[in-house]
């Protein structure tokens, strides 16, 4: 449903009506939508809007839910610049519409909206181990309801966490001790993906990835020695919108990075127009 809208004639020029009231039993009130009857058939000629305005950062963002939402107007949601809407976790989206609304619905984003950064991988344990997958990053945006995004900022899925860099294992020979490391975790995806642990056991170790920023990516741990076994490093996690790094193969494989999020979505039968 479009935004519809009232002109006024004042002093020879036209102009739109922000509102338009109605007197009713001596109290001026601000109507919703004003319908007229044209050849039989009722038609819409105004809808007033209610309007909300990100003006600090927020996380899990139901427009259905904001505080003094009145549905059944044109619904006008503004995110400053310099703001994050974001998700705190992989099965939230940072901001969904909700259902229940009676007018149009706008979103102008000037800010950024950001799904959850994967966790990094494990690293390999002690021996010839592969490091573990890091995990997707989640959603940015859903649309249950038909709305329009004016997006001049960024929309973008989680960064995907990065893999564990593999385990290691030297055989020392007929003579020579075993030695065995075990590998990096793989760097949080952003925003705030976790880092992924060193690789489990007792031997070399190498470190745990890192984790990340709200817009900054983790960068995945060091491999680590044990005598002459080397373990190696986990991969980055991604930046928003961006996968994880491959953690780094040795004898046995590095985890797959995870995936980056999915930037919009919508329900069946919903139109998302994004300009």
């Amino acid at each position: 449903m479009a935004n519809v809208k009232t002109s006024i004639k004042d002093s020879g020029a036209w102009k739109d009506a922000k509102d338009v009231y109605i007197k009713d039993g001596g109290t001026w009130k601000r109507s919703k939508a004003v319908y007229v009857k044209d050849s039989g058939t009722w038609k819409k000629m105004h809808s007033s809007t209610w309007s909300y305005t990100f003006t600090s950062n927020a996380t899990n963002v139901n427009i259905s839910q904001l505080a003094g939402i009145d549905p059944f107007y044109d619904i006008e949601i503004i995110i400053n610049p310099g703001v994050y809407i974001y998700a705190t976790s992989t099965s939230n989206y940072a901001m969904r519409t909700g259902t229940g609304f009676g007018g149009a619905l706008t979103i102008t984003n000037n800010g950024y909206i950001y799904g959850k950064g994967g966790n990094g991988g494990q690293g390999g344990a002690c021996g010839s181990t592969s490091g573990s997958g890091g995990s997707n990053g989640g959603p940015a945006f859903y649309a249950d309801y038909n709305c329009t995004i004016d997006n001049n900022g960024q929309i973008y899925g989680g960064g995907g966490g990065g893999g564990g860099g593999a385990g290691d294992f030297d055989d020392g020979g007929d003579y020579g001790d075993d030695d065995f490391a075990r590998g990096g975790g793989g760097g949080g995806g952003a925003p705030y993906g976790s880092g992924g642990p060193v690789g489990s056991g007792n031997c070399g170790a190498g470190s745990a990835g890192s984790g990340a920023s709200l817009t900054s990516r983790g960068s995945g741990g060091a491999g680590g020695q044990g005598g002459d076994a080397y373990s190696k490093p986990g991969g980055a996690g991604g930046n928003p919108g961006s996968p994880g790094s491959n953690g780094t193969n040795g004898d046995a494989s590095g985890g797959s990075g995870g995936s980056a999020g999915t930037a919009t979505a919508y329900a069946g039968g919903v139109t998302l127009n994004i300009i």
